[in-house]
C-alpha cells in the first residue's frame, strides 16, 4: 500500500522491508481510529488559494513522468478528464503516494483558476505504524492542515452479504482480540458510511490486500466504488503483474541474459515470500490487470442498494502496462525483506539454513546486474499497470 524509507506501498518495489518490521512490531491501539490532531480545512481551502510549500519540501514531493510513468498516466488522464481531483482518497497510502498527493495538492492549489485543483484529502492505512510515519511525513511537507491520515481495513465492518457497511456487528468476529502482529478485526469503520470523493487511488493496494484482509479481494471495488466514489468520480488503481514461478526461457541470444536476471528475481521472490510464511505472516498477493478489469466490468453498483445514488456502474476507460526496470538495489531490498524474517522463525536449524539461502541469492543478485551487457547494471521483467475507471450512468457504459 510502506513506501524506515523503504516503503510498503511498493512502487520501486514491492513487499518491502518494512512489512516485516511493521507488522511483527505494530501495536494498534484501535484499527480505525481517526487522528484527530490532524484537521480538514477543506472549506477554507475552497476560497483561499493555497500558499506554496517552504524550500526544502520541494525535493520530496513526487511528480509524475519520465521517472515514474505510472502516476504519469494518472496525471495525464485526469487533464485529459479536465476535472478537479477534488477531495481526494489515498485508499492504501504510503510515504511515495502521500509524496505524490503533496505535489498535486502543491501544484493544484488555486481552487478559481486550476481546473485540476485538489480540495483535500483523505489516506487510509491498515498498519498503525505506517499511519504514524506517513503523519508525521504530512506535517513535515505542511499538508497535515488539509487532509488526514486514519487507520483502518476495508474488509473490517463489511457485509459481505448484503454488500453493506456495518459498525455495530455482533458476529464472532466483532469483539476478536488483535493477533499477534497487531491486526485487529473490529468492526469499526475506516471512513465514515458514505463519505464520497470524486477521485480515489488504490496504489498496489489489491496486492496488499491478501496480507491485511485475506480473500476480500473481489470485494474491494464494491467497497470503494459503492461507499466512498461519488457519481462522475475516477479510480485510478495501480499495480505489480505477478511475478512467475519461472522465467520464460530466452527465445534468441539476445534474451538469453534477460532470462537470466528474471529466473533469479523469481528464485528471490519465491525465497522471500517463504521466509514471511515460515515467520508466521502472509505475502502480499499480486494480482494481474485482466483480474482487476474484469471485476470492475461486473462490479454492478445498484445492486447495493441503499445508497441513493440511482443506476451506476464502473466503466474501465483506459489500461496500461509498464515494463518494471530491477537492479541490484531493488532486488536487494527484497533480500532484505527475507532477511528481516530470520528473527521470527524459531527452529535454529531452519533459521541458519534460511539464512544460508538467502546469502546465497544476495550473491546471485549482484552478480546478474554487474553482468548486464548494457553497462547500466540492470534488466526489465515484468510490468506495472494503470487502469482507469469511472462511475457512470449505466447508458453511458456503450
Amino acid at each position: 500500500m510502506k513506501k524506515p524509507s523503504i516503503l510498503l506501498s511498493c512502487r520501486n518495489t514491492f513487499h518491502l522491508l518494512f512489512l516485516l518490521t511493521t507488522t511483527f512490531n505494530t501495536q494498534q491501539t484501535n484499527a480505525f481510529s481517526i487522528d484527530t490532531t490532524a484537521t480538514n480545512s477543506a472549506a477554507a481551502s475552497d476560497v483561499v488559494r493555497r500558499p506554496r510549500p517552504d524550500p526544502h519540501v520541494w525535493p520530496k514531493l513526487v511528480t509524475g513522468g519520465s521517472n515514474d510513468p505510472a502516476l504519469g498516466m494518472i496525471e495525464e488522464e485526469q487533464k485529459k478528464l479536465g476535472k478537479p481531483y477534488g477531495d481526494f482518497l489515498d485508499a492504501g497510502t504510503g510515504s511515495y503516494s502521500l509524496r505524490w498527493v503533496a505535489g498535486l495538492l502543491y501544484r493544484h492549489n488555486d481552487p478559481i483558476n486550476d481546473p485540476l485543483y485538489m480540495n483535500s484529502y483523505v489516506a487510509v492505512t491498515a498498519c498503525e505504524e505506517m499511519r504514524q510515519n506517513t503523519f508525521r511525513e504530512a506535517q513535515e511537507m505542511g499538508i497535515d492542515q488539509y487532509g488526514k491520515v486514519i487507520i483502518g481495513n476495508w474488509a473490517a465492518g463489511y457485509d459481505t452479504q448484503t454488500y453493506s457497511l456495518n459498525n455495530n456487528d455482533d458476529s464472532e468476529q466483532s469483539g476478536k482480540q488483535k493477533d499477534q502482529f497487531g491486526h485487529g478485526n473490529q468492526q469499526c469503520l475506516p471512513l465514515e458510511e458514505n463519505q464520497m470523493f470524486d477521485t480515489i487511488l488504490a496504489d498496489y493496494l489489491v496486492g496488499a490486500v491478501d496480507h491485511f484482509a485475506p480473500f476480500f479481494q473481489d470485494l474491494l471495488f464494491p467497497r470503494l466504488c459503492t461507499h466512498h466514489l461519488k457519481p462522475g468520480g475516477r479510480l485510478y488503481i495501480t499495480g505489480l503483474g505477478p511475478i512467475p514461478d519461472k522465467a520464460a526461457p530466452p527465445k534468441t541470444d539476445d534474451e538469453t541474459y534477460y532470462y537470466e536476471g528474471a529466473d533469479v528475481f523469481c528464485r528471490l521472490t519465491k525465497l522471500r515470500d517463504a521466509c514471511i510464511l515460515l515467520a508466521g505472516s502472509r505475502p502480499y498477493r499480486e494480482h494481474p490487470p485482466d483480474w482487476v478489469i474484469r471485476n470492475l466490468d461486473s462490479l454492478d453498483v445498484s445492486s447495493f442498494s441503499g445508497q441513493g445514488q440511482g443506476m451506476f456502474q464502473m466503466k474501465v476507460l483506459n489500461h496500461k502496462k509498464f515494463p518494471k526496470k530491477y537492479n541490484y538495489e531493488i532486488m536487494a531490498l527484497q533480500v532484505e525483506a527475507a532477511r528481516s524474517t530470520l528473527q521470527f522463525i524459531q527452529d535454529d536449524f531452519l533459521r541458519e539454513t534460511m539464512a544460508k539461502q538467502i546469502d546465497q541469492i544476495d550473491r546471485e543478485c549482484y552478480e546478474i546486474c554487474e553482468k548486464a551487457p548494457n553497462g547500466k547494471k540492470e534488466f526489465y521483467f515484468g510490468y506495472d499497470y494503470v487502469i482507469t475507471a469511472e462511475k457512470v450512468p449505466y447508458y453511458e457504459t456503450d
